[in-house]
């Protein structure tokens, strides 16, 4: 059978051991070596302690932990062995896991026709005694064995014997928690990562890197319990095993989420996606016979011709392609990782570095747009917009980067990011005797929602000595009436740091009245929709007219955003509404220009500016 073995493997002769401590090295195989010690690292010191107490217990000189892995064996933990991996074909392993008896012994293997050309049994230093424990565990695709060898002829006595099949359970039960997901006996993502570093290093290697993200799982979870949902996830663990045969490499990253890797030419890559959509996309049996459909997002990533990237690189960009289906599935759908998810991966990987003050990737700056009082003639606040001047590309607008952060997860860190640059801002002009105006901040849902919101602003303010008045919260209509009670008490403590409130883009969401009667809020801003082209509109000035009395109704000044005609202007100031904000009177400005607008805004604070003088001002 040495010719099963590949060409080039060798095995060198193991010095005398001491004990049961010496290491040497049974296999070496060309191009592997490097790749092999990467493939485990650091190895388990439980699972090393327990081969190094068979080896003694038994009186051997070598052993270890073995595992079925695709074509190959997969030793874990090892006494007196170097490599990690070693062909299947021939081995002691495989045909002990076949065999699956209680024990696998060959007494002298000489005698064996299956071993008696294994080069562990021809080359020094000549073993001839194996015996090993298969290893059966919950996980159904845990197939290995707890193995020792000795040079001379031997037989295990009975009380070895039963001490080598307690040490298999131990190893059984230490494999499962490591290594595998006990719901479907698959390897864990831990696994799963390291033997794919050995996969994508290898050369002429054109792997495809898969996530599936199985949609509707939670839902089951919640209605019929979760044993049915295990069952769905062992379902699945069983159709992607026989989809993959022994080419795949299959993982069980938790939950509802699974991996896998293959080595194939593309022409049966898009056959095999085929099938691997039609088989999640069978029913799955729940329980009480019931069956439940599921289908799975499916991102694929494909390694180039030159690319050696790592496994988690690859694996997060199949995820982001998975993360990139949005649309309901009423089948299963493959997305593949592009240049444009990369370009959008770039933009999340270097904001989160922009957010840490890495200045290779730019940094984050907020731009002001004023918002006027026409009949007051004067200054009344700002809002901020940020900008991320970003290195290669200029002055990236928000729309190019909120939603990245948004999807990483990163929405909250933004924020508040924001907020702490434009309290700087203020601190500076405090500082040079300006009297800045309050300065509103958009939050999205899930930082208003964020549990550490309000000790972080608390923090900010204390630590840049800037009174809370001058901050404005805004809460778009359609946050607040969907959150509106887990809102109640996060924006009362906000309003006792003297933090002023303001609903924004009123109309756009289904105004409920009624809900809003109990929050305190100062102002009401009118979103652009209702304010641009309102002088010509009937039915646009009718629907301003009810967001006016609105305001009206609870006491709070009404702000028009978007205004950027001289007529709707005159429309808006004949209905005594006042407060503006828009082109019209300006664009969002730089730190810098508001700090000059201030200085002049204090010059000329004796005197009720005409709207030509501000706008003269303004620009």
């Amino acid at each position: 059978m040495r010719a099963n073995w590949p060409e080039g493997w060798t095995y060198s002769r193991i010095p005398s051991m001491d004990g049961i401590l010496d290491a040497g090295s049974i296999a070496h195989a060309p191009g592997h070596g490097r790749g092999d010690r990467v493939l485990l690292e650091p190895s388990d010191p439980k699972l090393d302690y327990i081969a190094r107490l068979a080896v003694s217990l038994t009186g051997s000189d070598i052993g270890g932990i073995s595992l079925v892995f695709r074509s190959q064996i997969w030793l874990p933990s090892r006494v007196g062995a170097d490599a990690r991996l070693l062909p299947l074909a021939g081995s002691f392993c495989h045909c002990a896991v076949r065999e699956n008896a209680p024990l696998f012994e060959v007494a002298d293997a000489r005698l064996d026709a299956r071993f008696a050309d294994n080069p562990l049994v021809t080359e020094p230093p000549h073993y001839l005694h194996y015996a090993g424990i298969p290893l059966d565990g919950s996980a159904a695709r845990l197939l290995g064995t707890l193995w020792v060898m000795r040079r001379d002829p031997h037989h295990l006595d009975d009380e070895q014997v039963t001490q080598l099949r307690l040490m298999a359970r131990i190893v059984v039960d230490l494999l499962e928690h490591r290594y595998f997901e006990l719901s479907t006996g698959m390897f864990n993502r831990t696994v799963f990562l390291h033997h794919l570093d050995y996969m994508l290093a290898r050369e002429e290697a054109r792997v495809t890197v898969g996530f599936i993200d199985l949609t509707g799982f939670r839902q089951v979870n919640e209605l019929f319990g979760r044993l049915s949902g295990d069952r769905i996830l062992g379902q699945l663990g069983d159709r992607l095993a026989s989809w993959g045969g022994d080419g795949a490499l299959l993982g069980h990253l938790g939950g509802d989420r699974f991996a896998f890797a293959l080595d194939l030419p593309p022409d049966q890559l898009d056959t095999c996606l085929a099938q691997l959509r039609d088989l999640i996309d069978l029913p799955f049996e729940v329980g009480n016979g019931y069956v439940q459909p599921l289908h799975g997002r499916i991102g694929i990533w494909r390694q180039g011709a030159s690319q050696r990237g790592s496994a988690v690189d690859a694996l997060d960009a199949a995820d982001g392609a998975a993360s990139s289906i949005r649309r309901n599935l009423d089948r299963s759908v493959v997305a593949e990782y592009d240049s444009a998810l990369a370009a959008r991966a770039r933009l999340r990987y270097e904001l989160r570095h922009a957010l840490r003050g890495d200045r290779r990737h730019g940094r984050l700056e907020v731009h002001y747009q004023p918002q006027i009082d026409v009949e007051a003639g004067k200054l009344i606040g700002l809002e901020a917009l940020v900008r991320w001047c970003h290195p290669e590309f200029g002055l990236v607008a928000p729309a190019m980067f909120v939603p990245q952060a948004e999807q990483s997860g990163r929405i909250f860190e933004l924020d508040a990011h924001v907020a702490r640059l434009v309290c700087e801002d203020l601190k500076r002009w405090l500082a040079k005797g300006l009297d800045p105006v309050p300065v509103a901040l958009n939050f999205s849902r899930v930082s208003l929602m964020h549990p550490e919101l309000f000790a972080r602003l608390e923090t900010i303010l204390r630590e840049t000595g800037v009174p809370g008045r001058l901050i404005e919260l805004e809460v778009t209509e359609s946050v607040l009436l969907d959150s509106l009670q887990p809102l109640y008490p996060r924006i009362a403590a906000l309003r006792s740091l003297g933090v002023h409130i303001a609903i924004d883009d009123f109309g756009t969401g289904s105004s409920n009245l009624d809900a809003l009667a109990d929050f305190t809020f100062d102002r009401l801003k009118a979103d652009r929709q209702f304010v641009h082209g309102v002088a010509s509109d009937h039915k646009k000035a009718g629907l301003f007219s009810l967001i006016h009395g609105a305001a009206r109704v609870f006491d709070a000044e009404l702000i028009c955003e978007g205004l950027e005609d001289e007529a709707d202007l005159a429309w808006l100031t004949s209905r005594g509404v006042h407060c503006v904000q828009g082109w019209l009177f300006s664009r969002a400005r730089t730190a810098r220009d508001i700090e000059h607008l201030l200085l002049r805004f204090h010059d000329a604070q004796e005197r009720q500016l005409s709207v030509g003088e501000l706008r003269a001002l303004l620009h």
